[in-house]
């Protein structure tokens, strides 16, 4: 309260009581009275204390503490009987209340000391008094109201402490609650100020994004990037919850420090009522999981449908293609002077050839990966898919270029004949899809992951890149901008990486062309079938 609101309400209880100056000129002509007395009035008042275990349990201090407070009842006492109530004496009776309250003296020990006081200030007067019996009784009315205001007054006091402290506790109370629930929550919970910045940053969330309260928490606009997405959507649907628009929920990924992407489901709301001020309150919840398995439920569904149409043609398809080939080489016997006719028929035979590349591709796609682990190195395995395609190769000028750490790639325990065939389809896509010279560039080093070892593989070529369809439908199955191909090659490398633990994506190489980034775990968790070493 401010010093016109205790004038305000000082004036008010006055007046509520029928002070006037003729009051105070009376108390304050009855202190050389009260004065002779005080000692006795003050040693009687905290002797009585003593005796009430719930009032004397405030008396922590002994002695000491009662010979310091003696002389303040002593000064209130003097201050009672001066005659002057102005703004410092109702601050001082209202500083009476707040410490009752910080001491812990409850309210009914205070009326009864006043009452006590009371009675041993009128026989202290009475006692004394030299006057007639008229002029005795207005001098007592004056001093019991002017002990009433005081009573008034540290009553109002205390009460008023004592409620803004419980207040206070409760809201402490809801803080701790609050804080308890959030920090144990399974989800993200920031909670954003106008400035952009994070005024709580949850637990959760810094296992989340990698970073920690400290990083992230009053640093401006770094909240924008961990709500993820374009900033400047991220900062329209901000804009909108602070102008009191209602909840927003969006799904968005955003990049893992020292980890893997995360796809997070972001709803924003308006908190109103925290230190007086408006902040968003932006629940997050991990749902990279989730999409993961949605992904791996269509891709299911995806094969068993090709895998129940392969089965339906395959039989029907190989016979047909074994009674082709069987006419193909009979005409080719019978037409072997027939230039013209022997070149039909060698054009035949890579329709057949193709078409059973189709069969087989389809088949490889359709059937379950299970992984024969043997100790491999990575480097062996991508020579090995190279010099496959030394056919390919032999009109075209190719070259492999290896950009690896000194102590050369690790040996790890993977599938050797799966790793062969992605790596195999990823540079028949290069061969296909650029001219001569190629340069397919193949780096390999670790990194550190979810705190764990992965290797990171990159292949370049030097064509002209992926279109931006190709950079978003790449891996789907049959999708293809050749005018030939089954555009399975990328489809069978995602499964092939997958399988092992990893990710694969695509991206512009640096300078031009295509780039194919693979990240295997060094350390993959599942059984392997054989001990035997591949390369060296």
């Amino acid at each position: 309260m401010s010093e016109q609101d205790f004038a305000r309400l000082y004036e008010s209880m006055q007046r509520y009581v029928g002070w006037t100056d003729g009051d105070a000129k009376r108390v304050a002509a009855m202190w050389p009275l009260v004065s002779p007395q005080a000692k006795s009035l003050i040693d009687d008042f905290y002797a009585e204390i003593q005796r009430h275990p719930n009032a004397a349990r405030v008396i922590t201090g002994g002695p000491e503490q009662i010979e310091r407070l003696s002389q303040t009842l002593r000064e209130w006492l003097a201050q009672l009987f001066a005659g002057k109530y102005d703004i410092e004496y109702i601050s001082r009776r209202w500083r009476v209340g707040y410490r009752h309250v910080e001491i812990g003296l409850e309210q009914r020990f205070t009326s009864l000391a006043i009452s006590r006081l009371r009675t041993g200030i009128k026989q202290a007067v009475c006692s004394s008094w030299r006057g007639s019996s008229e002029e005795l009784a207005a001098s007592l009315t004056s001093i019991n109201k002017l002990l009433d205001l005081d009573h008034a007054l540290i009553q109002d006091a205390y009460e008023f402490e004592y409620v803004s402290r419980q207040r206070q506790f409760e809201r402490e109370r809801g803080e701790r609650k609050f804080r308890h629930l959030v920090e144990n929550a399974s989800c993200l919970i920031i909670i954003v100020d106008p400035m952009r910045t994070a005024a709580y940053f949850n637990p959760y969330a810094e296992a989340a994004t990698g970073y920690s309260a400290k990083e992230i928490e009053h640093v401006h606009d770094r909240v924008l990037g961990v709500l993820g997405g374009d900033r400047a959507e991220v900062e329209a649907c901000l804009a909108d919850v602070f102008a009191g628009g209602g909840p927003v929920a969006y799904e968005t990924q955003i990049e893992r420090r020292g980890g893997s992407p995360r796809w997070i489901n972001w709803t924003l709301s308006r908190i109103d009522g925290m230190d007086d001020d408006r902040m968003v309150l932006a629940v997050g919840h991990d749902i990279t999981e989730q999409r993961r398995a949605a992904v791996q439920v269509l891709q299911a569904n995806r094969l068993a449908t090709i895998g129940e149409m392969y089965a339906r043609l395959a039989h029907e398809s190989r016979n047909a293609l074994q009674r082709m080939r069987v006419c193909t080489e009979m005409l080719t016997d019978q037409l072997a002077e027939s230039r013209d006719a022997s070149e039909l028929l060698k054009r035949l035979e890579h329709a057949q050839g193709d078409l059973q590349r189709l069969l087989d591709e389809v088949r490889n796609f359709a059937a379950p990966i299970v992984l024969e682990r043997t100790e491999c190195r990575l480097s062996t395995l991508w020579r090995e898919a190279w010099n496959l395609l030394q056919g390919v190769r032999r009109d075209r000028r190719a070259e492999l270029i290896e950009a690896m750490p000194a102590e050369g790639c690790p040996t790890m325990r993977l599938d050797r004949f799966r790793l062969v065939q992605a790596f195999r389809n990823i540079f028949e896509n290069s061969l296909a899809a650029c001219g001569d010279p190629l340069k397919s560039t193949v780096s390999c080093r670790q990194v550190t992951r979810d705190d764990a070892p992965w290797i990171e593989l990159t292949i370049d070529d030097n064509g002209a890149g992926f279109t931006d369809d190709g950079k978003e439908r790449g891996f789907e199955p049959f999708f293809t901008t050749r005018a030939s191909g089954t555009g399975l090659g990328l489809a069978i490398v995602r499964r092939v990486i997958e399988a092992h633990g990893g990710e694969v994506a695509v991206a512009d190489a640096p300078g031009g062309g295509a780039r194919i980034a693979i990240l295997l775990p060094e350390h993959p968790n599942g059984a392997c079938d054989t001990d035997a070493t591949i390369g060296a």
